[in-house]
Protein backbone atom coordinates (compact mmCIF):
# COMPACT_ATOMS: atom_id res chain seq x y z
CA UNK A 1 0.00 0.00 0.00
CA UNK A 2 1.42 3.31 -0.91
CA UNK A 3 1.12 6.69 1.70
CA UNK A 4 -2.45 8.20 2.21
CA UNK A 5 -3.35 10.80 3.02
CA UNK A 6 -6.61 10.19 5.12
CA UNK A 7 -7.28 14.04 5.13
CA UNK A 8 -8.69 13.77 1.79
CA UNK A 9 -10.71 11.18 1.65
CA UNK A 10 -13.12 12.92 4.81
CA UNK A 11 -12.93 16.31 3.40
CA UNK A 12 -14.18 14.89 0.04
CA UNK A 13 -16.93 12.73 2.31
CA UNK A 14 -17.70 15.27 4.00
CA UNK A 15 -18.45 17.85 0.75
CA UNK A 16 -20.56 15.02 -0.27
CA UNK A 17 -22.25 15.39 2.76
CA UNK A 18 -22.81 18.84 2.24
CA UNK A 19 -23.96 19.33 -1.33
CA UNK A 20 -26.31 16.43 -0.61
CA UNK A 21 -28.11 19.57 2.18
CA UNK A 22 -26.73 22.81 0.55
CA UNK A 23 -28.55 23.93 -3.11
CA UNK A 24 -25.58 26.40 -3.98
CA UNK A 25 -23.26 23.93 -2.89
CA UNK A 26 -24.47 20.84 -5.14
CA UNK A 27 -24.67 23.09 -8.32
CA UNK A 28 -21.13 23.62 -8.41
CA UNK A 29 -19.52 22.20 -11.18
CA UNK A 30 -16.53 19.96 -10.76
CA UNK A 31 -13.41 21.99 -10.86
CA UNK A 32 -15.21 24.20 -8.08
CA UNK A 33 -15.68 21.03 -6.03
CA UNK A 34 -11.71 20.66 -6.56
CA UNK A 35 -10.78 23.68 -5.84
CA UNK A 36 -12.84 23.81 -2.55
CA UNK A 37 -11.02 20.28 -1.45
CA UNK A 38 -8.41 21.65 -2.01
CA UNK A 39 -8.63 24.88 0.02
CA UNK A 40 -10.02 23.02 2.54
CA UNK A 41 -7.02 21.03 2.84
CA UNK A 42 -4.75 23.31 2.98
CA UNK A 43 -5.63 24.59 6.00
CA UNK A 44 -6.16 20.93 7.65
CA UNK A 45 -3.22 18.97 8.96
CA UNK A 46 -2.55 16.08 6.66
CA UNK A 47 -3.31 12.41 8.02
CA UNK A 48 -0.88 9.81 6.87
CA UNK A 49 -1.79 6.26 6.90
CA UNK A 50 0.94 3.33 5.11
CA UNK A 51 -1.14 0.60 5.39
CA UNK A 52 -4.96 -1.39 5.28
CA UNK A 53 -4.71 -1.62 9.48
CA UNK A 54 -3.92 2.31 9.85
CA UNK A 55 -6.55 3.03 7.35
CA UNK A 56 -9.16 1.43 8.83
CA UNK A 57 -8.53 1.92 12.57
CA UNK A 58 -7.70 6.12 11.28
CA UNK A 59 -11.14 6.32 9.43
CA UNK A 60 -13.09 4.87 12.48
CA UNK A 61 -11.01 7.26 15.10
CA UNK A 62 -10.14 10.06 13.45
CA UNK A 63 -13.72 11.40 11.09
CA UNK A 64 -15.00 11.76 14.63
CA UNK A 65 -12.04 13.91 15.89
CA UNK A 66 -11.38 16.24 12.74
CA UNK A 67 -15.30 16.71 11.63
CA UNK A 68 -15.94 19.87 13.24
CA UNK A 69 -12.76 21.46 11.69
CA UNK A 70 -13.51 19.76 8.33
CA UNK A 71 -16.70 21.39 8.15
CA UNK A 72 -15.08 24.35 8.89
CA UNK A 73 -12.45 24.49 6.57
CA UNK A 74 -15.19 23.48 4.30
CA UNK A 75 -17.60 26.03 4.60
CA UNK A 76 -14.42 28.89 4.71
CA UNK A 77 -13.48 27.56 1.35
CA UNK A 78 -16.81 27.41 0.09
CA UNK A 79 -17.35 30.98 0.84
CA UNK A 80 -14.22 31.77 -0.89
CA UNK A 81 -14.77 30.23 -4.28
CA UNK A 82 -18.45 31.40 -4.51
CA UNK A 83 -16.77 35.20 -4.01
CA UNK A 84 -14.57 34.07 -6.43
CA UNK A 85 -16.61 32.99 -9.25
CA UNK A 86 -19.56 35.66 -8.70
CA UNK A 87 -16.24 38.49 -9.59
CA UNK A 88 -15.10 36.21 -12.78
CA UNK A 89 -18.89 36.04 -13.70
CA UNK A 90 -19.42 39.73 -13.11
CA UNK A 91 -16.20 40.29 -15.47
Amino acid sequence: MNVHNLMEDIVKSCLKDLMLHQQQVSDLNEKLQSDIIAIALNHLPPKYVSTDQGEVFAKTQLRAQVETDVYRELANAIEKVLKFSRKSELG
